[in-house]
């Protein structure tokens, strides 16, 4: 059985201890006063537990939502067209965003922790990991916004009126506490204590941080000094993570294939929001899975051709098939009836992990169909309205052994921050730097070789050789879209490096596929298909073109009503209205509303 934090609510846990007084005490033995729970470890960790259940991500709306709003996923069609967004706060990426109820309670532990009798010991872990949340929420304010009120003390919420402090500031201030905390922090934790955040989690945090405050949405002049701090600070974290015995799991997949602590607390989990069912679970398993799979929870991480084409081959190369045998891949092509259409065959190993599209066993130990086989073409599958409607499934995430009764008692980690991520960081840090060739290449090798492709006669794992700055750069952040898939990041990572106003994007529209059965197929029933599939060597017909028998595909737009059209001005969200009516001291967002308070600041 798992082991997480203890959420217990402080007034039980005050009750349980005043159960033991004599019972002439005259004191009220209901009540749990401030002193108390300064005074008592016990106490003093249950407040602290509060902060984390509070204040730490969510995989509905931290990662499944923000997974629709880039080419990743096919919602928020609305978020990409400029005349869509309002300062009025939407939905989506743009909803508000305003979590100062629990950065009060993280004040509130860090005004009055020194203030008790607990140990030095105790106090500075607690102060360190309660530094790390407040750290965390503000940087999740600064993504959004830039610059925001710095609250560092408990004031009157009902009273008080703070102007935003310049984006520098914030920055300032977050890195600074995230220093602090790894001073203190041990390299793990052990028993109900394992999970909790240690000085990796906080200098890894660290190195993210700056390296948003290097990337162009908050350095439109390209500083190098700000990549440089970047740099040195995700070096740091690597190292110091590689000392205390991180490092990348075995397999891609590890880290979530199963639920137990031996995968959820590998050495490859540096940051993560635990779960543990009853009292605390996720929906992400019934989620990703199709209906069929699943109840109650549906229709997540539903892929993109745009990221299902982005796969490279086994060996790592661009995806393509040479059909002429000219030595010159011709781009796959999901309407072509030869070996271009067969778009899912020869590719990454980690496609097949993340990836399920028609006719592709979905894995699971439960399956219902023959072969266990996934069929999404028209017909294919229940018509319901979170049935795919890209044509794709994902099954990142899945675990496979869970039945579909039990899909929703599930309580999978979310892992906000991995080691494959750090390395990552570090190799956009070193390719913007300069000079630093043989790192970047080390680090996508070693990312490459662990995710299974072949290294090749010349051992570079599919990578061009003797890339320039640029083509470095774009190579990591290519590697960050296929390795860190529906993990969340994708959005920001477009966002940071504006993206969506490159040419690449400006009017841009993802793409998916319907499927239908040929002329000669179209009798055919879902179990008979299945059946010829299961009898006739189902691999042999979806990887070969005898799946063309069975199958044609067409390519449709997903914004069909807008192209994405994302302003410069844009990148900085909007404060949500009600906000600036209670705080007379607010400015908006230039580029909003006649907005004054300049994020780049």
């Amino acid at each position: 059985m798992k082991s997480k934090y203890i959420f217990t609510a402080i007034l039980l846990v005050g009750l349980g201890v005043a159960g033991c007084n004599d019972v002439l005490d005259k004191k009220n033995l209901n009540a749990v006063t401030a002193e108390d729970t300064w005074n008592d470890e016990t106490l003093a960790t249950a407040f602290l537990d509060k902060c984390y259940a509070d204040n730490l991500p969510d995989w509905s709306a931290d990662v499944a939502d923000i997974n629709q709003y880039s080419d990743e996923g096919r919602g928020g069609e609305d978020f990409f067209y400029a005349g869509q967004l309002t300062s009025e706060g939407g939905g989506g990426p743009t909803k508000d965003y305003w979590p100062y109820e629990g950065i009060y309670k993280l004040n509130v532990l860090l005004d009055n922790i020194n203030t008790g009798t607990l140990s030095e010991d105790v106090r500075k872990k607690i102060e360190a990991q309660a530094l790390f949340l407040r750290s965390y929420r503000y940087f999740e304010l600064v993504k959004r916004y830039g610059g925001v009120p710095l609250i560092l003390s408990v004031q009157d919420r009902k009273e008080s009126e703070v102007p935003r402090e310049k984006t520098s500031v914030c920055i300032s201030q977050i890195v600074n506490d995230l220093s602090t905390a790894a001073t203190v922090l041990p390299k793990s934790w052990s028993g109900s204590d394992a999970g909790r955040i240690t000085r990796g989690a906080a200098l890894a945090l660290k190195g993210r941080v700056l390296l948003f405050y290097a990337s162009k949405q908050f350095n439109r002049n390209n500083d190098a000094a700000r990549w440089q701090a970047a740099y040195d600070a995700n070096l740091a974290a690597k190292e110091q993570l590689e000392k205390d015995g991180y490092g990348l799991n075995s397999t891609y997949d590890g880290t979530w294939k199963d639920n137990s602590d031996a995968s959820e607390l590998s050495k490859e989990v540096i940051f993560s929001k635990r779960y543990s069912y009853p009292a605390n679970k996720s929906d992400i398993n019934a989620g990703v899975r199709p209906l069929d799979y699943s109840q109650g929870a549906t229709g997540w991480n539903q892929p993109t051709l745009d990221l299902v084409l982005a796969y490279p081959m086994a060996d790592g190369t661009v995806p393509g098939v040479d059909i002429d045998g000219d030595g010159v891949k011709e781009p796959f092509d999901p309407t072509a009836t030869d070996e271009r259409g067969l778009f899912w065959v020869g590719r990454d190993p980690r496609f097949y992990k993340t990836i399920v599209t028609n006719g592709m066993v979905y894995p699971l130990a439960d399956n219902q169909y023959p072969e266990q086989r996934q069929f999404t073409y028209k017909g294919g599958e229940i018509e319901i309205a979170n049935s795919t409607k890209t044509g794709f499934y994902s099954c990142k995430f899945i675990n496979p052994v869970v039945k579909k009764v039990d899909v929703r008692n599930y309580d999978l980690d979310l892992v906000e921050i991995r080691y494959a991520e750090v390395l990552l960081n570090l190799a956009e840090c070193a390719a913007e730097v300069g000079n630093k060739d043989p790192e970047v290449y080390t680090i996508l090798k070693e990312i490459r070789k662990r995710a299974g492709i072949t290294a090749n006669a010349d051992e570079l794992y599919g990578l061009k050789a003797n890339m320039t700055k640029q083509e470095l750069i774009d190579a990591v952040l290519f590697e960050r879209r296929i390795e860190l898939a529906y993990e969340g990041k994708r959005f920001w990572d477009m966002r940071r490096r504006m993206m969506f106003s490159d040419p690449e994007y400006k009017g841009y529209a993802r793409e998916r596929i319907e499927i239908e059965l040929t002329d000669a197929k179209k009798e055919l029933s879902l179990n008979d298909l299945a059946k010829d599939f299961a009898n006739g060597g189902g691999e042999s017909k979806l990887n070969s073109v005898d799946y063309f028998k069975y199958f044609k595909t067409i390519v449709t737009k997903i914004d069909n009503k807008f192209q994405w059209d994302v302003d410069d001005n844009h990148y900085f969200f909007a404060l949500p209205k009600k906000h600036l009516e209670q705080n007379a001291k607010l400015e908006q967002t230039k580029g909003w509303n006649d907005g004054t308070f300049d994020p780049l600041l």
